[in-house]
Order: C-alpha cells, then sequence, then structure tokens
C-alpha cells in the first residue's frame, strides 16, 4: 500500500509541476528529531520531501508536499503489555516506524535580496503512519491515518538568477496518529531539510 501511496503522489506532483507556470520544484533530505512522550529518541537520517508550489502571488505560493521518514530504535529488555490486555511479554526489541505526510502548503515570502528569498509557511494534511515493534521471533503492527500540521520556516537560496538554486528550511510537525502500540496519542518531531529546487 505504502508503494501505491508514494507513486500515486509523486506521479501526481510532477505533472501539475509540469502543466503550471511560476512554480517551484524542490526535492529535499530531511533530519527528523522525534519528539514521542520519550518512547523514540533517535535521530532520523532516512528522510526527504518532494515539495511543489505555485506562486499565485508575489510574495505567496501555495502548493503540495509529500514527506517520508524512517525510525529505528533497540530498547533494552522490558515488559510490553498486549492492547488487549490478554498478557504481556518480556523481551528487548526493535521499534520501527515509517512516517508518511501528504500536504498541503502556504508560504509567505520576505523581502528578496540578490540571492536569498526568506519564507514562513503552513502545511497542513493527512498522515500515514506504521509502526512494528520486533521481539524474539515476533513482531506487533499497527498503521494509521491521522491529521498533519506543520509551521515551517526556511531560505530559497538562487545562486547567479538561475532556474535552480537551493532549499533550507526547519519546522516542527504535529501529527494525531493513535496507536495502542505504544500508547501513543500523537506522532511528532523537529526537522531540517536541504535541498535543491527548481523553477521560477
Amino acid at each position: 500500500m505504502k508503494k501505491l501511496i508514494i507513486t500515486s503522489a509523486l506521479a501526481f506532483i510532477c505533472v501539475t509541476a509540469v502543466i503550471a507556470q511560476k512554480n517551484v520544484f524542490g526535492v529535499d533530505w530531511a533530519i527528523n528529531f522525534p519528539n514521542n512522550n520519550g518512547y523514540l529518541t533517535k535521530t532520523s537520517y532516512a528522510g526527504g520531501k518532494i515539495d511543489y508550489r505555485h506562486f499565485f502571488k508575489e510574495n505567496w505560493s501555495f502548493g503540495l508536499a509529500l514527506d517520508w521518514a524512517s525510525y529505528e530504535q533497540y530498547m533494552p529488555r522490558q515488559t510490553f503489555q498486549k492492547a488487549d490486555g490478554s498478557g504481556a511479554v518480556t523481551s528487548d526489541f526493535d521499534a520501527v516506524a515509517y512516517q508518511v505526510p501528504f500536504t498541503a502548503t502556504l508560504h509567505y515570502y520576505f523581502k528578496k535580496s540578490k540571492m536569498f528569498r526568506p519564507y514562513a509557511g503552513i502545511a497542513a494534511g493527512g498522515q500515514y503512519l506504521e509502526q512494528d515493534l520486533y521481539y524474539n521471533v515476533y513482531v506487533s503492527s499497527d498503521n494509521n491515518w491521522g491529521f498533519v500540521a506543520r509551521p515551517e520556516i526556511g531560505v530559497l537560496i538562487n545562486p547567479n538568477n538561475k532556474y535552480w538554486g537551493f532549499n533550507v528550511g526547519a519546522y516542527y510537525s504535529y501529527a494525531t496518529n493513535k496507536t495502542d502500540l505504544i500508547k501513543s496519542n500523537s506522532f511528532n518531531n523537529f526537522g531540517i531539510s536541504i535541498g535543491v529546487v527548481f523553477g521560477e
């Protein structure tokens, strides 16, 4: 299902970027720092973003973004209680989570210098989250959808007025994904991203 979702989203973003004018299309690498009630604490370097922005005014753009991040962390020996209360397992285990937000974006751009165009914005949409706990020869899994909102700041860097440049950004992502697997009511993270952009 993840492959179908990602393929469909990529196709939509690419087609939209090709047919639109006054647009920016970007691909970023993202580093994410989880903020989930102390459950996952290990930084994820396996993340990225595909971002399309259409300028409908000189200082405003709306667009679409597809993000993804993968988390993996070893947990020391502890007692894991089954969600239905029918039993418990005592073991060490590996926790794995896959985070895939699909969002609409709105950005405001501050005064532009020769090379730099700082911005602030908001992204909102849906987030698919898959979580797995691997212990001994067993695995417990859960996946669901939730609402995600992400304020973000950054700067577009356009050297020599070319139709390409760089994007450097930072954000905080709040999501409502709930799971009994880890007794969590949200899946939040801070992140920074750096990438390349193409367009006007």
